[in-house]
């Protein structure tokens, strides 16, 4: 647990925020674990175990660019590794396809296209 939950530095001095920042951090580790735990048990014949790591590198193979075209902006998906494909499948997330509209976009990942209030808090 120790290599994978990071939770230093923390630069932060009120004594709230250095718990929400661990929080964050725990949050965060206990994602990275039970993604771990569903990639081995959504594909038992694969022998290799998915480290905290491969995982976050193959999510970061996940990349569209977007062009403006006449017809409005265009979404072309960069090919992915082969365990972000079994990520989005294990998620049962559609894939975006090789070219995407904004609006299959927003259908794809369930987008809420509303603005939501935002709250502001004193420092």
């Amino acid at each position: 647990m120790k290599s994978t939950l990071e939770i230093r530095p923390v630069y932060h001095s009120n004594r709230e925020r250095i718990k929400g920042h661990f929080v964050v951090c725990f949050l965060a580790f206990l994602m990275e674990r039970k993604m771990e735990f569903l990639l081995k048990d959504f594909d038992s014949e694969d022998d290799h175990k998915s480290s905290p790591q491969k995982i976050q590198e193959a999510l970061n193979t996940m990349q569209l660019a977007c062009v403006p075209t006449s017809q409005g902006e265009k979404f072309i998906k960069v090919k992915p590794q082969v365990l972000a494909k079994k990520i989005f499948k294990c998620l049962n997330i559609h894939m975006p396809g090789n070219i995407s509209t904004k609006n299959d976009m927003i259908d794809i990942f369930q987008l809420d296209t509303k603005p939501h209030p935002v709250q502001m808090g004193i420092l």
